[in-house]
């Protein structure tokens, strides 16, 4: 039988609605949203997906889900540049940093772009939601550069580059538990300008310890429950 995944569950017991996977939930390892070449009759279009680095690519995996499990770790404040974000979740630094909090460390690739692919691979956000209790905000950032920011509004939303060939990362901010769409568009120049359709990617946000406590933590409420009535 095949186990229930962390954000599904815990979202549930945190009151928000089950989210939808729709294909898979990435909770671990390292992962890129990677833009590649798609010949469409004579045009050439540039399409997202979310493919593994760790196995050279891997299984495309459009519009996944991505689970960060915060566990009892605290907000902290962020200020980027000169925009104070506030209080966020902020996904892990590094890979390293990623894999000892047991969360995904998330990229964005143009590797698999090659001549006569020049100059940089825009990554533009042009689409969010977010589902939850709470403001909702998110962000991506790197040192002072603020990058995405869903604060800002349609058509403002921001956008991230990284040369035909190379990658790149950023870490996320996150200021309420739930789950966060955000819509990309992938554009670059192959000796004329070139992009694609729209991919979505999902975040599910969960600040409990696991499952495995969360069901723990039901189980002793019933027995509790019982031996009250008993």
């Amino acid at each position: 039988m095949k186990k229930p995944t962390i954000s599904s569950f815990a979202l549930l017991v945190l009151g928000f609605a089950p989210v939808a996977l729709a294909q898979t939930n990435i909770s671990s390892g390292h992962w890129d949203i990677a833009a590649h070449e798609h010949i469409h009759g004579e045009e050439t279009e540039l399409e997202l997906e979310l493919h593994s680095h760790d196995l050279g690519g891997g299984a495309p995996l459009d519009g996944s889900s991505i689970s960060y499990n915060f566990g009892t770790n605290a907000k902290v404040a962020v200020t980027v540049g000169a925009s104070n974000l506030g209080l966020l979740w902020v996904s892990p630094a590094s890979e390293v940093d990623a894999d000892a909090a047991g969360m995904p460390f998330i990229g964005f690739s143009a590797e698999e772009l090659a001549a006569p692919f020049t100059g940089p691979v825009t990554f533009t956000m042009t689409g969010f939601s977010y589902t939850g209790s709470g403001t909702g905000n998110f962000y991506m950032f790197e040192n002072t550069d603020l990058f995405f920011d869903s604060t800002a509004g349609p058509g403002n939303y921001g956008s991230f580059s990284v040369n035909a060939g190379q990658h790149g990362h950023g870490e996320f901010g996150f200021s309420d538990a739930g789950s966060y769409t955000i819509t990309l568009v992938a554009g670059g120049n192959n000796g004329a300008p070139v992009s694609g359709a729209p991919a979505t990617f999902t975040f599910d946000v969960v600040p409990e310890p696991s499952t495995y406590a969360l069901l723990g933590l039901g189980a002793g409420a019933l027995a509790l429950l019982s031996r009250r009535r008993s």
